[in-house]
């Protein structure tokens, strides 16, 4: 059994995670994030609208939503567990956003996860995900929650900023 983390672990290692990727993002020009593609034709900005649409899903969750609304994909794609299908769908939803915008949202999504964490207690960080989600027939989900915050915060930024590092060091 893994050992639990307390409310200000999770949060320390998301506002870790985000200081550091901020970090980077400040290093590169608007040419580097917008310019340059990866062998799937990612840019930087991509993968900003990435990171911001998965954060949103899990804000939209927290609030009693399904996470395809935050996405926002149909919800039989998202039910069909294809993240890259999901992905090809965000990306392409979001190709003519400048990159102003997709940095302010992605901005705008976090403060706002960070204010839906804010009032839960450690014992709703380990609530099931289905404890989150108004009756549905799907299967009761009974991971906690704190995995899913996790994985779309300080995990996806980490991931995504070696990504984004790579993307820049091989078009330079």
């Amino acid at each position: 059994m893994e050992p639990r983390h307390t409310k200000a672990e999770l949060v320390s290692e998301i506002e870790d995670a985000w200081t550091k990727l901020r970090a980077a993002l400040d290093r590169l020009t608007e040419t580097q994030m917008t310019e340059i593609r990866d062998a799937q034709g990612w840019t930087v900005k991509d993968h900003l609208v990435h990171m911001a649409a998965w954060e949103r899903s899990v804000v939209v969750f927290l609030q009693g939503q399904p996470r395809h609304v935050g996405l926002p994909v149909d919800e039989q794609l998202y039910l069909s567990g294809d993240e890259d299908a999901i992905n090809a769908v965000i990306q392409a939803q979001h190709k003519d956003v400048s990159l102003a915008e997709a940095l302010g949202d992605l901005h705008a999504v976090h403060r706002q996860l960070l204010s839906e964490i804010e009032p839960l207690s450690e014992d709703d960080l380990y609530k099931a995900n289905s404890d989150f989600q108004p009756d549905t027939s799907e299967e009761r989900d009974e991971r906690p929650v704190i995995g899913m915050i996790y994985g779309n915060t300080a995990h996806h930024f980490r991931e995504h900023q070696q990504w984004i590092e790579r993307l820049v060091a091989q078009g330079s």
